[in-house]
This record gives structure tokens, sequence and C-alpha cells, in this order.
């Protein structure tokens, strides 16, 4: 069969790389590079990510790792040890720790909310946040990790995507860091398709998608090229836009919004390898430190840390005061001085966290024809590049088992 595959992010070249196994794969990228918001950017000695965080919620057993191995890559991922930290009173505690620094009411309280979203016996219909609301501490530890994981606020998420990801969370547990940052998995996918014969053409802008019951068009500046079928690796209202199908419908995707500071700094601000949580501030969400990993990724004798934080108001300018006043904050806590912001990103508009929050996906089965892989149709439970290979399995499974429909 003939793919065409419109954009070269995550979701994009990990579909390529599984299908152009048994298939003819052409991807279009209009960026003169791949890997869109998962990729390095070499600055200053450091290697600074394009949006990812050089990490990988479920390391190296989650659904992205099982993707890349079966599609014949070569990426290591070192598994976080803790999976996190949360920074309370100046102290870092880990999860089994905080149920001992409230009362003994809040204990029990928390104990049982712990319990029941493990065994899944919840209501569904209610948000994190009101499941959470009558232990304030509780509330404020929500609301970092789906600031964090989700780049969304804890009323934000319904308790029905958060039983799926408490599942997968049990089944894989949590993070991990790639070696070679995220620039290492979009060069193993990459690799993997040229040598399975696909073609991959950076700076080339698809114009237009025409799909007909037994083909399917991209349209480019060099023109015309058919396909059995086609897939859109760019945002699903985007795809939308430029073909002539209908893919929004009812529900709405909503896009979350979020802003990334890379810090570099001499002193070990984080000591472990996985998420520095920060319920008490604001803004800020968490930190990580992967070059506690991978030393490649920070200048020599310097530590890359990368922080994350909701943006809540419209005032961008304002927002990113705010994340910067509490970053200062925790490292004058720790009495260091000497640091550098290296990098601000914001996520918002045309270029978000997500093209659909968790919970506004689309389905990524479009028809026969056409399909969707990337951030704007993960599925349910799916935490950031996790979602996305899910649907990437979804889609390539769905193709693989139906290829008599395309003759």
């Amino acid at each position: 069969m003939r793919i065409g595959i419109v954009g070269g992010g995550l979701g994009g070249l990990l579909a390529g790389a599984l299908l152009s196994k048994n298939n003819h794969v052409v991807i279009y990228e209009k960026l003169p590079y791949l890997g869109g918001r998962f990729t390095n950017i070499p600055y200053r000695g450091y290697q600074l990510s394009t949006g990812a965080l050089h990490m990988i919620p479920h390391g190296a057993d989650g659904y992205l790792a099982q993707l890349l191995s079966r599609a014949g890559c070569n990426v290591s991922i070192v598994n976080s040890n803790p999976d996190g930290l949360f920074r309370i009173n100046r102290r870092n505690y880990t999860y089994r720790e905080l149920f001992k620094i409230v009362n003994l009411r809040d204990r029990l309280k928390c104990l049982k909310m712990a319990a029941n979203l493990k065994l899944g016996r919840v209501d569904k219909d209610i948000s994190f946040g009101e499941f959470l609301e009558d232990v304030p501490l509780a509330l404020k530890v929500g609301n970092s990790f789906t600031g964090w994981a989700l780049s969304l606020d804890a009323y934000s998420v319904s308790m029905d995507e958060i039983v799926e990801i408490a599942k997968n969370y049990h089944k894989f547990g949590g993070p991990g860091v790639p070696l070679g940052g995220c620039k290492k998995v979009i060069d193993e996918l990459s690799r993997v398709i040229l040598e399975n014969e696909g073609k991959i053409f950076t700076g080339c802008e698809v114009e237009r998608i025409e799909i007909e019951e037994d083909r399917g068009y991209i349209y480019t500046g060099e023109g015309c090229s058919e396909f059995d079928v086609v897939i859109s690796n760019i945002s699903p209202r985007l795809t939308e836009r430029i073909s002539n199908i209908k893919i929004i419908g009812r529900k709405k995707p909503v896009p979350s919004r979020g802003i990334k500071i890379s810090i570099g700094c001499r002193e070990r601000l984080i000591k472990h390898n996985g998420v520095l949580f920060t319920p008490e501030c604001e803004r800020l969400c968490g930190l990580n430190c992967p070059s506690n990993v991978d030393r490649s990724l920070a200048k020599e004798g310097y530590n890359l840390i990368m922080a994350h934080a909701l943006q809540v108001k419209e005032d961008v300018k304002k927002e990113i005061d705010i994340v910067l006043e509490e970053i200062d904050r925790l490292f004058r806590e720790e009495n260091i001085g000497d640091y550098q912001i290296l990098h601000i990103q914001t996520f918002r508009d045309d270029i978000p966290v997500n093209h659909a929050s968790n919970g506004t996906d689309v389905d990524p089965i479009v028809n026969k024809r056409l399909y969707l892989v990337g951030d704007g149709a993960k599925g349910k439970g799916g935490m950031e590049v996790e979602g996305i290979a899910l649907n990437v399995s979804k889609v390539v499974d769905w193709i693989e088992k139906r290829k008599l429909f395309y003759r």
C-alpha cells in the first residue's frame, strides 16, 4: 500500500516507522527539521527540547517504549527513581510521606481516596478537583500533577480520565529519560523509515488533502500524489481546514496551554532523575533534571533543569513573570544564586501543549482512507507522548488488519 503522512512529528514518524515495514510510506513535513515539539535544539552547550521535557511518562515499559521496540528503534530509556518528589514547606517528600504530614482526619480521607482511585471506585462524572477538594493539600498535589502531566488544573480533568491514567501508572510505572533526549527517538524513527525505503520530505508544506472513496490525494507546491491511505499528524482542526472531510463533531477539541522554561546551573537543585512537583506554587507545576541521567544534555560542569507551568490568564508576559518569580524563590530557598534562564517557551493558540486536552480528543479513525495521529487524538488515559503512542497503535493496527479494504 502507498501511505502518505502529513506531518513529521512524533506521531507521524512513529506511524511511518511501523507501517514502512510492509508498505510504501511518504512523509511530508513543512519545517526544515523533523520531530516537531519532540526533538532537541543545541544551544550554548545544552540540548534544549522543542517542547517535551526529555522525559517519557511511563519510561522503558510504557506504550511509547513498546512501539519504539516494535518498530526496530534502538532507544535506551532510564526509568526514574523515585518517580517524583513533592516540595512542601521547603522539604521534598515522596508520595507515601505526604500521608504523614496531614492531620489524622485528612490522612484517613486521603488513604480512602487513594484506595478508591486504585480500585476505580469513584464517581467518574465529577472532576479530579472535586474528588480532592475536601483535603487542601491533596488538591494542591493534584493540581501540580495534572499541571505537569496534562497542562490542566485538577478541576479541568474528569475522574473518568484520571482512573485510566491511574491504571496505566499501576501497569507501567512512572517516567524515564531517553538517552540522547527527544532527538534520539526522532533520529531512530527516521533511520527505520529510510532503511525501509520510505521517503521523508522536509520543508514541504501540504496545501490540501482530498479523500475519495477509493483513494487519497496530498497536494504540495510540487504537485499531487496519490495514496491508498492518508494519515495526518497535524491538528484535527487544521486537518479539517485543508481537507474535504468533516472531522470535528459535537465534541470540540480544547487545546491546553503551558509555559516551559529551561535553566542551566552548576549546582544540583534536583538530585534525582524523576520529577520535582511544586504543589505550593501558583503556576509552576514541576521541574526535572534530565542531565542527571545523560550528561550530554547539559554543558560540561552544568545541569539542565526544565520547568513546566500552567498558563492560566491571557496576559502571557505576566504569566511568565509569575513563573520566573516562583523559580527564583525555589533556587533561593536552596541557597543557589547562580543560575541562568536559557530559554522560555509558551505553548498556546496554534501551537498549544496538546491540540486536544485530555478528555477532548477526537477519534483517530476518521474513515477507511483518512486517519489522525498526534496530540489531538491521544486516547483515554494517555499522558503526553504515551497518548500519542496509544493512538498510533490504534491506527496502525486498524490499517494492518483491514488491508483488503484498500484494494
